[in-house]
Formats: structure tokens, sequence, C-alpha cells
């Protein structure tokens, strides 16, 4: 209501007109009185200054304000003519001023005296913050085009939109990579202390303003955070830090992905108005602008980077790679190449580089009539072409170089790249392979595989030039008895050597070859056309060979002989297969070896005979085996009062075909193929268990059995158990098992022979000595066996009636085997005279045909049964 009544001057009808003015009307006297207000400054501007439509101009100012109103009416009177200015009213209760755009009119009376002030008041509050506003869109989009950092942008934005809306703190936030977590981005005015609070704070559907405008991408106004249940994670932070409202408007890419928030921080509870949530909207879009470039620039430079580190990283490659790679033009010239490739060849990377291919490898490519490279005008689109050059190194060594070329697509120009492999080492690796393929590695020598190959074309040559040739093949004498003696490293020694003095022996045009082990085979072409002249050729060669062979040896140290045994076979006609020329060769090596080694001998057909008889039999000795043919036969041993102590086992073999094929055909042959093994485990075993059937008969409970034991046998590192199971599992008496072994057993590894003799003798079983006085067995040895019985051999029994040296011998045995503590035996008894002759020089024990022939064991006992053997 206007402070006083304007009766005198007013008329109903100009109230009337006053009223319906749409500009915001007062009138004031002299005094600064305001005598009056039109409707709509009271609709518009006292609800502006936080007044009622009813309340009175002096209740919603000030006085202070009033006052200041006054003296510009004072200036209007004063001026006599209408007068403008802008201020910054704050009504009675606000914390925040508007602004207001008021025109003063001065009226004077008759006698030109101030008389009223008319004047009208525009709020222009929202035209000012849309100018300020607009200042701070301009300024952002130019730091944007002036590539100030992201942080400065947002930074000076808030600040000067903190300028235009009075009391508001704004913030930026930022979403990270994995878009899970809000990031600090600006907020100059709030408390640093609440933003490093919030800093990384996890997006949801309840956390805050902030939080729950990015996780849901709507905005969120919270008007009083005490009572929000948006905040009541978070309302005892913010309230300690006086924020009392936020309003939140989440920030979105161009593709609409949320990328941060903008909020609107007061420390009094209040809702935003249309205006200020228009420009918070517009604010979020801005900042949009600009975060998305900061992002697209770190991108960018992030994108750059990695194109950089990938080119350092590829040329990284290149440079480290084995191979060399080279790009040029179809001419040859080159544009890059790594470092391999100069590495390659010997160049210096820091050096002037080569303008050619030519120049790179040290050798002038072939070039096509257009004077292009031929390799690179091979290739055929994309398609590789490849060849093998020379190269020459910088030290001058020639080096074999592969040069694979490929087109590179998508070029303006014909381009190539080239890769450049060493194959020196490829190279040498594939002879080393054809050596190890071809050559016998010990010796050097061709293999078999090389050796059947040229025999192959020997044989070809020799049809179709009508010239014979000869193979000759050398086994070395006594070989295995160096292994055993001296070692392998020593044989291997002996080989070497032997393959040298063959190699002198022959021409350039023969072959000496290694089939392995000590075997060699000689392979002479071109020798005459007529046989016996040829065979007259061979055989000198042959002669020369024994007579090189033959000379001393020394061998790491130790002085050795050696011989070789060599069999000769001529040929020429194609019609024999190489596998039949090598057999015919190794028979008649065996001829050689026959005759008394360290002799050659040429092929005899009757000699092939009997040594394929001799592979037949061997192979049926395994299957001889396997279908039970070998059976045990006993001779009876009889002591000094004509009663049975035992026998002697002796293997037998009722071949299904042969009929009963005596051991002196087979027992050798069981020796050269190591069937002796199984073959002497099976008469261990067999005998045991008829040691075991004899332990139940009360006349043969006694008796012992002795069983021969081959050298081979003997060797074997696991003899001692074989023996001490074959006990175990038969359950014969040990003490009633004699072993027999020969004197020739005790040339080879003595010590060795003695700790398995003990090792057995304390299992209770004793030992024998068979063939006493046909080796060469050192006395000294002798007395340190574990010996029960001498035997001696029958070559001295048979004539020990007729022959004087050979009565002594027999008789100086039974004196030393007496003397040593042992008994004595004596083999091959065939008559009553024998028999007194060697009781009278106190022979301990016979055996015999005088006394029985071998027989089965059922046989056996019935002979013992029925005959009278007393002397």
């Amino acid at each position: 209501m206007p402070d006083k009544n304007l009766r005198s001057l007013q008329s109903h009808d100009l109230i009337q007109l006053l009223e319906g003015v749409p500009v915001p009307l007062f009138v004031k006297d002299t005094q600064g009185h305001v005598i009056y207000v039109n409707r709509t400054w009271r609709q518009s501007m006292a609800p502006a200054l936080g007044g009622s439509p009813a309340a009175a101009v002096s209740d919603v100012l000030s006085a202070e304000q009033l006052a200041s109103f006054h003296q510009r009416d004072l200036e209007a009177f004063s001026a006599g003519t209408t007068v403008t200015h802008e201020d910054e009213v704050k009504g009675n209760g606000q914390q925040s001023a508007r602004h207001t755009l008021t025109t003063l009119v001065p009226l004077f009376d008759a006698e030109g005296q101030p008389s009223l002030i008319v004047g009208s008041t525009v709020d222009i509050t929202e035209q000012r913050q849309l100018q300020q506003q607009n200042a701070a869109e301009r300024g952002l989009l130019e730091m944007l085009a002036s590539d100030v950092p992201l942080l400065d942008i947002m930074s000076e934005f808030i600040l000067r939109y903190e300028a235009v809306f009075t009391g508001v703190m704004g913030s930026v936030l930022l979403m990270d990579e994995e878009g899970k977590h809000l990031k600090h981005g600006a907020a100059p005015s709030l408390p640093a202390a609440y933003c490093q609070a919030i800093d990384g704070i996890a997006i949801g559907a309840s956390v805050g303003s902030c939080g729950t405008a990015a996780f849901t991408g709507k905005e969120v106004l919270v008007s009083d955070i005490a009572s929000d249940p948006l905040w009541a994670p978070f309302k005892e932070l913010a309230l300690s830090h006086g924020l009392r409202a936020c309003w939140s408007v989440p920030i979105r890419s161009t593709k609409g992905k949320v990328i941060g928030t903008f909020a609107n921080y007061y420390g009094v509870a209040r809702i935003p108005s249309d205006s200020e949530l228009q420009s918070a909207r517009r604010s979020a879009y801005l900042l949009s602008l600009a975060i998305e470039n900061d992002l697209n620039d770190r991108q960018i430079r992030q994108d750059r980077q990695a194109i950089e580190e990938a080119g350092l990283y590829r040329q990284a490659i290149l440079d480290s790679m084995v191979d060399g790679l080279v790009t040029l033009d179809l001419n040859g010239r080159i544009h890059t190449f790594n470092n391999a490739a100069c590495r390659m060849m010997g160049r210096d990377p820091e050096a002037p580089r080569p303008q050619t291919l030519s120049e790179l490898l040290g050798t002038q490519l072939p070039l096509n009539a257009q004077g292009h490279l031929e390799l690179l005008s091979t290739v055929d689109g994309i398609e590789g072409a490849s060849a093998e050059v020379n190269g020459r190194h910088a030290n001058g060594a020639i080096r074999p170089i592969s040069v694979s070329a490929s087109r590179i697509p998508h070029t303006e120009h014909d381009t190539f790249v080239v890769t450049l492999r060493d194959i020196t080492q490829q190279r040498q690796d594939e002879e080393e392979i054809r050596r190890l393929a071809f050559y016998d590695p010990l010796t050097g020598l061709p293999n078999r595989r090389l050796l059947m190959d040229r025999v192959r074309q020997a044989m070809v040559n020799s049809a179709r030039l009508g010239q014979h040739g000869a193979l000759m093949f050398l086994d070395l004498d006594h070989f295995k008895l160096l292994n055993d003696t001296l070692g392998h490293d020593v044989g291997d020694e002996l080989l070497q050597q032997v393959a040298y003095r063959l190699r002198n022996c022959v021409r350039e045009g023969d072959s000496v070859a290694r089939l392995g082990g000590d075997e060699f085979v000689v392979l002479l072409e071109g020798l005459s056309d007529n046989r016996t002249d040829a065979a007259n050729q061979a055989e000198v060669v042959a002669h020369k060979i024994l007579d090189a062979l033959a000379l001393p040896y020394s061998l790491r140290g130790h002085g050795y002989n050696s011989t070789p045994s060599i069999g000769i076979v001529v040929f020429m006609e194609d019609h024999e297969t190489m596998d039949d020329l090598l057999k015919k060769a190794d028979v008649a090596m065996y001829q050689a070896k026959a005759a008394g080694r360290n002799t050659a001998r040429f092929f005899d057909p009757v000699m092939q005979a009997a040594v394929t008889t001799h592979a037949e039999l061997a192979k049926e000795i395994r299957l001889g085996l396997q279908r039970h043919e070998f059976v045990l036969h006993y001779q009876v041993q009889i002591d000094s009062q004509g009663r049975c102590t035992g026998a002697e086992a002796l293997v037998r073999w009722n071949h299904r075909v042969r009929g009963l094929v005596s051991p002196a055909h087979f027992i050798p042959l069981a020796e050269e193929t190591g069937m002796i093994l199984p073959l002497g485990e099976w008469v261990m075993e067999s005998a045991c268990q008829q040691l075991v059937e004899w332990s139940r008969n009360p006349m043969t409970a006694h008796w012992t059995l002795a069983v021969n034991v081959s050298a081979s046998q003997l060797a074997q590192p696991e003899f001692v158990a074989s023996v001490r199971e074959a006990l175990q599992r038969s359950g014969a008496p040990a003490g009633q098992l004699k072993l027999e072994l020969t004197e020739s057993m005790l040339v080879d590894d003595v010590e060795d022979i003695i700790v398995k003799m003990m090792a057995i003798k304390e299992l209770g079983v004793s030992f024998s000595l068979d063939d006493f006085g046909t080796g060469y067995s050192s006395l000294s040895y002798l007395k340190r066996l574990p010996l029960s019985q001498l035997k001696i051999d029958q070559s001295f029994v048979r004539d020990v009636l007729t022959d004087p040296s050979d009565a002594v011998i027999a008789r100086t045995v039974v004196a030393l085997g007496h003397s040593l503590g042992l008994t004595v035996i004596a083999e091959g008894v065939e008559t009553a005279e024998q028999r007194d002759a060697l009781a009278a020089m106190q022979c301990d024990a016979f055996q015999g045909y005088y006394f029985g022939r071998p027989a089965p064991a059922d046989a056996l006992i019935l002979s013992a049964g029925t005959q009278n053997l007393n002397l």
C-alpha cells in the first residue's frame, strides 16, 4: 500500500489507467516516500525482492536502500530531466541481490518547484545473467581454440559461472575409463577436503546427486541435502563443509555417453529456477565440448605415440631379425634395409649404405634385357620368387645367400621386399646330415648304405665295360679281446688306424667302407677282363692289406699287433645281387679264419653250403628252446670205492628233424649267437629240479650234480643272482650242486671271476675246474679260486698207459690238487686199465664210458642200481 493518500492528486480514472499499465510504476514525493505503486509493480517487483504483493514498499526494501534511492530522486530533480540508472537491489531477507533498471521522471509544480517523481523499475537480473553466461561461454570456446589445458578451462568457466549466480559453487567430476567411478575435475570454490573425499567415488543408484546422475544419466536436483535419501551416505560429509543443496546435470559426449557431471552446490537449501536450470544444462553441454575435446586430444596423442612406438618397435624387430630385409625398386636400387642385412655381409650399419642389392651382396646379380633385376622380373603379382647366390662377405669369404623377393601391394611404383638369409650353416648341416647318412662317424669311411650304392654301380659298370671287380670282406682277428681287456676307446683307436691304412692300400677309384664293429669292406673296380688275372690282381691288394695291417700299432701308449682275415669274391656278371656278393665274401672271410687267420681266401661254394647249414642251425636253436627240444643226459661219476657219487649234466638236442644233435655241433654255435645264455639258464633250472627229484630217492639223495658253465654265462653281471634264484625256485640242496669251469675262462678278468665264485660258494655251491692242464692258468690265481675239485682232461687220460708224458701230467695234477686240498676226478676213462692206473696215482673219482655213457635220468638210476661198480 502507498505510504500516503493521494486523494487530492488522482482521480478514479487516472488510478484505473495506472493500474492497467504493464510496466512496474511508482510515484514518490520530494521526501523520497513512495506514495503509489501500480499492480504490475506489486505483482512482479515485490515478489522478486522477497516480499508479497500486499506488503508496503518499506517492508520490502530496507531503510538504507530507500535512502540511496532518494539520493537518485534528488539527482533527477536537480537535473530536471528523465534519469535512468541500474542498481543491485537486495530485498529484506534476501541473500542475493537483483539487477534492476529504474527510470525517474521529475515533476514540477506551477512555480517550478519539485513536486513528484514518477518512475518505472524493471528486473533485469536474468538478462544480466544471460549476458554474463554468454561471456563465460565465449571465454570457454576461446580457451578451447587456444589449446588451454582442460583443468584451466573448467576452473575458469566455473569461476565465471559462479560470478553469474550468487552463492553457487560449481563442480565438475569426470568419469573414469571403466565408466564406474567419478574423479575430481574442477571445483575452485568447493572445500578442498570435500573434493578429496569424493574423488574416485563409485557411481550408483543412491550415491548423492552426482553419483546418481552419472549412473542414471538423468538430472538429480536435491534441494536439501540434510533430508534427501540420495545423500544419506554422504550427508554428514556435505553438511560438515557447509553444503545444503546440490543440483547435478550429467555431461554427455556427442554420442550420448555420460563422461562426467556438472554440479551446483549452495550453502542454503533451495530449488533452482527455470533460468538457473537452463543455465546448468547449457553449461553441462559446453563443458562436454571441452571434456570430449580433451579426450580426443589425448586419444590422438596416444595414437600418435602408439604409432611412433610401433614404428620404433617394428624397426627394432627388423633390426633384431636374423634375416636381412631390404626394400628396393625394380632396378635393384635400395630404399631401406635392416641391420641384419649389414651384419650378414659384414658391413658397418653406420657406414655409407650400399645403393643397390648387388653392391650389398658383393656380387653382380643377373639383369634382364630391360636392365631390371632378373629375380624381381619373375615376381608374379604378390607371389614371391627366390634364388640362391654366392655373396661376398666384407672379409672376402664367399657365403651362400638365399634371396626371396615379393611385391609390396598398393604402392604407387613397383616396390619389392627382399629377404636375405645366410644359409652357410644350413649347407654345413646338410653336408653333416649327408656325412652321417653315408659315412661312418668313427672312421670317416663310407657306411653300408653308401657301400651298397657303390657296389650296385660297380656291378653295372663291370657288366657294361666287361671288366671284373672284387669285393673283400675284412674282419680283425681277436678284436673283441682287445675291447674287453683295454676298453672300447682303445678299440676305437685301432679301428681308426686300420681305416687309415686301408685307404693307403687301394687306388683312388676303389672304395673302403666300414660295415660296423671290426668289419671292413674293400671294393676294387676296373680289374682285368680275364677272371684269373682279376683274381691275381685282387690277391696282390689283399696281401698288401695283410702286410699293412700286420705292422705294430701304438694305441694310447699300448703296443699292439693285429691281423685281419680277408674273404674275396670276384664278380662281373650282373645277375648276382649285392647281398649275394656280400654273403660270398663273408663266407670266404670265415674260411680265412678257419685257415688260421691272418690270411685271405677266395669264395668256395662248398664253404657256402656249410655256412648256409650253420645259419639255419642258429635259427633252429631258438626254436628248439621254444619247443622244449633240449634235454639233459647224465654221466655217472664214481669214487675210488666204486660207489656212484653223482653225475655230470650234459645237454642234448633232440631235434624233431635231425634227431639227436651232438653238443659239438650246437654248443659253439650257441656261444657265437648268444643263445648260450638262455640255454645255460634252462640247463641250470633243469639240473636243480633233477637234484630235487634225486633227493626224494634214498639211493640218489646223496648224489651231486655237475653243471658246465660257459664263459658268456660267467661274464654276465647277474650270473650270481640267476644261480641263487634257480636254487630258491626249485628248493634244490645247494651243497649238491657243482659248477664246472674251464681253464680258458681264467684268462680274462680273473678278479671278477673270483668275486662271483666266492659269492656263489657262500650259497653252498661248489666248483670244479674242468680240462685242467690244457689251459694257461696261473698257479697264483689257482690257489685263490674257491675250488673243491680238479678234473683231469680226457686228452691226458686217453694215453696215460702209453705216453709217459701224459702219465706224468696226470700224476702231477693229482698231487697238485691234493696239495691244495682239492679232490681230483679223471674224465674219459674208457678201460679198467686206465681206471687202475689212475687209482694207483691216488685219483679220487672217475667218469667215462667204462662206467656208463650219458643217459636220461631214469636210465641212469636203473643202471646205478643194477651194476656192480666195486673196484
